[in-house]
C-alpha cells in the first residue's frame, strides 16, 4: 500500500509476518531502521522524508510492534529480533547496508551486527550505549504501562506531558501509527499488551552482564555513528563519550533541543548529522574517535622506501641517544643512591651511639658514688661503735677493764679507718672501661665490692666486739 510517499508493506520472515515502511528509490543505498520499545517504524517518518531522495529508506516494526505479529510464544529475546531481521534481510534480496537502531532496535542493531559483519556497510546508533540511565528507563517504563484503553486525546496530552518537545499536531500524528482503536470506541497500543503484564511469562531483551554488553560494543568493527540527543535522560554524555572511545571506529554526535526520541525531536541536525556520516563512509574520509592514531600508523605504512629508511635511521640514531641518556641517569641515580644509603648508615649509627655512651657513663658515676656511699656509712658505723665503747669505758672502774676497752677502742677505730679504704679500692676495681661496655656488669661489680667491704667491717666489730666483751664478762665475775 502506497501511503503519503511511502509503501507499507508485510513480509513472512521465518515464522512471522512482520511489517514496514519504504521510502525513496528500489535502486538506492540501503537504510535499514529499527525502532524502540513501544514505538514502530514511523517513530522515523520526519528523517526517512528528508532522506529518502539518496536513500532506499525501510523502517521494521519489530516483532510484538506497530503492526507486525505478536510473539506467540512470548518470544522477545535479543536473539529472536536478530533472527527475524536475518530472515528480514533475506526475504527482501538485501545484501549489504547501513543498519539504524534507536534504543531497544540499537541494541538490536549491535546484536546483529556482530554476529553478521557482513551484511553491514555502517552503523547508526541513536541514544543508545552499553549503559542506560536509570531515570530515563523508568520514565519509559512508567509512560507505557499506563492505562489499557483511553480516549485518543487523553493519549495526546499524556504523550505531550512525556515529551513537550513535541508540538500537540506532530504528536497526533505520530499517534494514529501507535495506537489502535478497540471495539468499545476507545484507543489502545498496537504493541504486544503483555508488556503492560507483570505475570507475563516473556523472554525479554538479554542475559549479558554489564562487561559483556561493553565487550559487544568494543568488537563492532564496522564505522559506527552514536547520536545522542543533547537532553537525553536515557543516555549520559559520560557513557556516549566512553562508548565511542572504546569502540574501533565510532563517532559521536550530539543533536542539540533533543531528547531520547532523537529523530522527531530535532529532525533537521539529525538528519545533517546522520548524512555527513555517510558522505564520509562512502568517500573514504571516516575517522572514529581513534582515528588520529589510526591515521598516523597509516600514513607511517604509505611513506615512500627512502623516506622510510630516512625514519629508520633517524629512529635508530633517536634510540641510540635514548639507551645512553636513560643508561647514564639510571648509573648516576644509583651512585647517588649508594652514597645517600651510606651516609644515612653513618648517621644512624652515630645517632645510636650518642645516647647508649651516655647511658653507660651516667651508669658507672652513680656506682662508683654509692659505693663511696656505703663506705661511708660503714665508716660510720665503726665511729659510733667506738663512741658507744668510750661511753661504756667511763663505766668501768678497774684498770683491766680500761685496758680492754682501749683495746676494743683502737681495733674498732683501725677497722673503721681500714674500711673506707677496702671499699675504695674495690671500687677503683671497676674500671670506667669495663663499665661503660657493661652497664649491668658494673652494677653486679659493684655490689659485690660493696657486700664484701660490708661484710668484712661487721665481721671485724663482731669479733671485736664479742672477744672484748667476754674478757669484761670474766673480770666483772
Amino acid at each position: 500500500m502506497t501511503t503519503a510517499g511511502y509503501l507499507e508493506r508485510d513480509v513472512q520472515a521465518g515464522d512471522i509476518k512482520l511489517h514496514y515502511q519504504e521510502w525513496g528509490s528500489e535502486s538506492a543505498p540501503v537504510i535499514l531502521m529499527l525502532h524502540g520499545f513501544g514505538l514502530s517504524g514511523h517513530m522515523f517518518d520526519e528523517f526517512a522524508e528528508r532522506a529518502q531522495h539518496r536513500y532506499r529508506l525501510i523502517a521494521l516494526d519489530q516483532r510484538g510492534h506497530g503492526d507486525s505479529e505478536w510473539a506467540k510464544d512470548g518470544d522477545y529475546s535479543r536473539e529472536a529480533f536478530v533472527r527475524d531481521l536475518e530472515h528480514f534481510r533475506e526475504a527482501l534480496g538485501l545484501d549489504r547496508f547501513v543498519l539504524m537502531g534507536h534504543s531497544m532496535g540499537g541494541l538490536n542493531a549491535v546484536a546483529y551486527t556482530a554476529k553478521h559483519p557482513d551484511h553491514v556497510r555502517a552503523l547508526i546508533l541513536v541514544d543508545v550505549g552499553p549503559e542506560a540511565a536509570r531515570e530515563g528507563v523508568d520514565n519509559i517504563r512508567r509512560f507505557v504501562q499506563g492505562p489499557d484503553e483511553l480516549e485518543f486525546e487523553e493519549f495526546v496530552q499524556m504523550a505531550h506531558r512525556f515529551n513537550p518537545r513535541r508540538s500537540l499536531e506532530n504528536i497526533r500524528q505520530r499517534m494514529r501509527h501507535r495506537l489502535r482503536q478497540t471495539e468499545s470506541g476507545k484507543w489502545t497500543w498496537k504493541f504486544d499488551k503483555r508488556f503492560r503484564d507483570p505475570n507475563a511469562q516473556l523472554r525479554v531483551g538479554s542475559d549479558l552482564s554489564n562487561d559483556e554488553m561493553w565487550q559487544l560494543f568494543r568488537s563492532i568493527q564496522v564505522p559506527t555513528l552514536l547520536v545522542r540527543g543533547a537532553e537525553s535522560d536515557v543516555l549520559t554524555q559520560e557513557v556516549a563519550e566512553r562508548t565511542v572511545r572504546e569502540m574501533p571506529k565510532a563517532r559521536l554526535a550530539v543533536v542539540p533541543g533533543a531528547g531520547h526520541s532523537v529523530p522527531g525531536d530535532n529532525p533537521d541536525a539529525f538528519t545533517e548529522a546522520v548524512l555527513s556520516f555517510l558522505d564520509d563512509v562512502e568517500s573514504g574520509r571516516f575517522q572514529g574517535e581513534a582515528g588520529p592514531r589510526a591515521a598516523l600508523a597509516e600514513q607511517a605504512s604509505a611513506t615512500p622506501v627512502a623516506g622510510r629508511r630516512r625514519y629508520r635511521v633517524l629512529a635508530a640514531v633517536l634510540a641510540g641517544v635514548a639507551v645512553v641518556v636513560v643508561g647514564g641517569g639510571a648509573a648516576l641515580y644509583a651512585a647517588r643512591r649508594v652514597r645517600r644509603r651510606r651516609s644515612r648508615r653513618e648517621r644512624l649509627l652515630a645517632q645510636a651511639r650518642r645516647p647508649l655512651e651516655a647511658v653507660q657513663q651516667l651508669e658507672a658515676d652513680r656506682i662508683a658514688r654509692r659505693i663511696e656511699e656505703v663506705a661511708d656509712e660503714l665508716a660510720d658505723v665503726g665511729r659510733r661503735a667506738a663512741r658507744q665503747a668510750q661511753r661504756r669505758l667511763h663505766e668501768v672502774d678497774a684498770d683491766r677493764a680500761r685496758q680492754l676497752a682501749a683495746e676494743l677502742i683502737r681495733l674498732v677505730e683501725e677497722q673503721s679507718r681500714e674500711v673506707p679504704r677496702r671499699a675504695r679500692s674495690l671500687a677503683e676495681r671497676a674500671d670506667g672501661a669495663r663499665l661503660r661496655r657493661s652497664g649491668s656488669g658494673a652494677l653486679r661489680l659493684a655490689g659485690r665490692a660493696g657486700g664484701a667491704a660490708g661484710r668484712f667491717a661487721i665481721r671485724s666489730l663482731v669479733r671485736g666486739t664479742v672477744g672484748t666483751v667476754r674478757r669484761a664478762g670474766a673480770w666483772r665475775q
